[in-house]
């Protein structure tokens, strides 16, 4: 490349600079004054800045920086202006100009790493020895009665232990935690417990039908209702009561309702007094699906308010802020939402120093507002966030959800906060004990996370297992987005 060439590419360099930290900054002053907690401020400064680099299509520019051996700005999430004056300083040495005022030292330069890296450790505790990604697990009830069930799991490498307080209730809930705590201390090792408030899932609560066997196929209709009092509307078999009813209100015409994780795929066709109509338009099987009770009900794209905590919720957050070391919350659809929440945490902890949260992303309008939301809540409290891919996925459709999950992590990089891959890792393999080739690979897409979340399974400790070996395997190919070339012994037998 002539040096004219290079300069002109320096020229792009110094113009992408000065505006990104100008947007940057202004971005960051909305926010400061929202900050309280001070090793917050960093974390926000960068994320503004990344907010401010990638409103800008850099796919050209990135092209012309690697045939000068240079960063193509692909790996910068954490450390954005060490990095772009890092790249602006090496060429302009190549241009033959001035570069001393750009450089940063080592320290300053991995800076982002290492507090994401302790943020990580604050929240979801110390680093493996072998791994870089923790490995949660969700408790069963099975979990409460048997301790050598729990001891296992810790011995085999669970860091992480959730319950989820949509199953079970308090006393066995305080089992399951002294059994985690108990295995910790025999093992001499740490398993911290996350506890997730259950909040408003929807979900089928009741059926009626004329059916022996409730199965939906492709172009059947169906009833879904608010009313607690149900019927069959005429030439209709199969009715199906929501278990928020006021969300039905919100629903109309032409709009998707999907049901089981997404495995029923229908549109509302005609609104009736007290609810819809809905066609079946795809299943995942030819011979159809069975619809039953607790099947969870997804209304993607659909503008609705419901509250978060009812009086049951508020009682198990009581009991959460006394037990647990995270607080795991769900469909939190915007900053109000995020302030609610911590404020009831609040109430319940006083002047102690702030719980932990998990954030779970779950919504279309959670990912859309994300840095609005990581803002909000790590300014008080320090955080994660949970990929909820089942439910994400029916949100924001299949086809979208690679993009939306490798995005959401590249935004929570930026802000140093810690990313939890969950939702069906391993599923197979958890209730089978044969995982598929799919999940091999969906698991080392999880070593990009600090944590992989599996869910209770007869062969969940297999999974702990499988799990732990992989990622100490692959990670040490690869950190983020970054190959770590370690040697190759493919390469490497070629010349002994």
């Amino acid at each position: 490349m002539k040096k004219e060439e290079v300069r002109a590419v320096l020229s792009q360099l110094m113009e992408l600079r000065t505006q990104v930290k100008s947007d940057g900054d202004a971005l960051f002053n909305k926010w400061k004054g929202k900050i309280k907690r001070e090793g917050f401020a960093v974390s926000a400064k960068n994320l503004a800045e990344y907010l401010a680099l990638r409103k800008n299509d850099l796919r050209e520019l990135q092209w012309q920086l690697i045939p000068l051996g240079l960063s193509s700005l692909g790996r910068l999430e954490a450390r954005v202006m060490p990095t772009l004056d890092s790249v602006v300083a090496s060429c302009a040495r190549i241009a033959g100009e001035d570069s001393s005022s750009f450089f940063h030292d080592t320290a300053d330069f991995l800076s982002g790493e290492e507090i994401l890296s302790q943020n990580t450790e604050e929240i979801l505790g110390a680093e493996p020895k072998e791994r870089y990604t923790r490995i949660m697990v969700t408790l069963p009830t099975e979990a409460a009665y048997d301790p050598l069930f729990v001891e296992n799991l810790v011995a085999k490498g669970m860091e992480i232990a959730r319950i989820n307080c949509s199953h079970d209730s308090e006393p066995l809930w305080e089992m399951m935690i002294k059994n985690v705590q108990k295995a910790a201390q025999k093992l001499g090792k740490h398993c911290k417990v996350s506890m997730e408030v259950p909040g408003p899932k929807i979900r089928i609560s009741r059926i009626m039908t004329t059916m022996r066997r409730p199965r939906v196929v492709v172009g059947d209709t169906i009833y879904l209702t608010a009313s607690k009092l149900m019927y069959l509307p005429q030439g209709i078999s199969l009715a199906i009561c929501c278990s928020i009813p006021e969300i039905v209100d919100y629903l109309k015409v032409g709009e998707p309702v999907m049901i089981d994780d997404g495995h029923v795929e229908a549109k509302v066709v005609e609104r009736l007094e007290e609810g819809v109509l809905l066609k079946i338009e795809r299943v995942v099987r030819e011979s159809g699906i069975s619809l039953r009770p607790e099947k969870g009900i997804n209304f993607p794209g659909m503008e609705y308010r419901i509250p978060l905590l009812n009086e049951r919720d508020a009682e198990i957050l009581d009991f959460i802020c006394d037990h647990a070391d995270i607080v795991g919350l769900s469909f939190i659809r915007d900053t109000d939402d995020v302030t609610m929440l911590l404020n009831e945490i609040e109430k319940r902890t006083g002047d102690k120093e702030p719980i932990p949260i998990i954030i779970k992303i779950e919504t279309l309008a959670s990912v859309r507002i994300l840095p609005e939301i990581l803002v909000a809540a790590a300014s008080r409290a320090p955080i994660a966030v949970m990929i909820a891919r089942g439910d994400l996925a029916v949100e924001v459709g299949y086809t979208r959800l690679s993009e939306y999950q490798e995005e959401i992590l590249w935004i929570c990089e930026a802000a140093h906060v810690p990313v939890i891959w969950a939702t069906q890792v391993l599923e197979t393999l958890v209730k089978t004990g044969i995982p598929t080739r799919a999940e091999i690979s969906d698991v080392t897409l999880g070593a990009k996370s600090e944590c992989i979340m599996l869910n209770k399974g007869e062969h969940v400790d297999d999974a702990v297992v499988f799990v732990d070996d992989v990622l100490s395997k692959f990670e040490k190919h690869v950190y983020k987005k970054t190959a770590i070339l370690r040697k190759l012994t493919i390469a490497s037998d070629l010349f002994s």
